[in-house]
């Protein structure tokens, strides 16, 4: 399955993300990562699951996960 960041609104409440993340649990998804200084988290997830997930009204970005370089 693949990786995404989610990152959330500012107005998502703790308990709309909780949802948010049965919901990714529910759906044959996992939670990798919790981010402490951001409201986001990192998920693996059905591609099927993707659009709707990532047009949640407390979603702001939804972006697959990768690696990024500043060199070739």
């Amino acid at each position: 399955m693949p990786d995404y960041i989610v990152m959330f609104t500012e107005e998502a409440t703790k308990d709309e993300i909780e949802s948010y993340k049965q919901r990714v649990r529910d759906n044959g998804g996992s939670i990798k990562y919790e981010y402490d200084i951001i409201k986001g988290i990192a998920v693996s997830m059905p591609t099927d699951y993707v659009q709707s997930f990532a047009n949640d009204r407390i979603v702001s970005t939804m972006e697959a996960d990768g690696i990024a370089t500043t060199q070739n």
